[in-house]
């Protein structure tokens, strides 16, 4: 571990943790997002799960490229999918604010949205501290 923050630095170090939880993200979703109840036409969308599994790859990708713009690549992507997943969620969500039938939030539901914020914010701060590593090394801002 050592190794790896000498050889990448912080913001590689964040990004993989980012792509840690956009994955612990993207199973809680496909868990947690289709409306048993009936209620709502809530389920799970290629429209959500797409977005997350691209910006997984570009975070893999951002490992190997060492590019601060390849992980805002990775933030846009990952704000996408979290504008996604409330976009196709909003029914549930507004029939548990409601309390019409009884729904709850589940802590896999829950963990989901912590998940895809927590991705874009990493990838963000990730890309911030790999601008810095390659100024303080004599390159460029990016």
């Amino acid at each position: 571990m050592n190794k790896l923050l000498k050889d990448r630095g912080i913001g590689d170090l964040l990004n993989i943790i980012a792509f840690a939880a956009g994955i612990v993200g993207l199973i809680c979703y496909i868990v947690s997002a289709e409306d048993k109840s009936g209620m709502t036409e809530t389920f799970v969308s290629a429209m959500v799960y797409v977005p997350l599994i691209i910006a997984l790859v570009i975070n893999v990708a951002a490992v190997f490229v060492r590019n601060s713009l390849v992980k805002i690549g990775a933030f846009a992507v990952y704000f996408f999918a979290f504008a996604a997943w409330c976009y196709t969620q909003g029914g549930y969500i507004v029939n548990v604010f409601m309390g019409i039938d009884g729904n709850v939030f589940s802590f896999a539901y829950i963990l989901t949205v912590i998940c895809l914020l927590a991705c874009a914010v990493l990838c963000v701060v990730a890309a911030v501290f790999t601008g810095r590593e390659k100024k303080s090394a004599g390159g460029g801002c990016l």
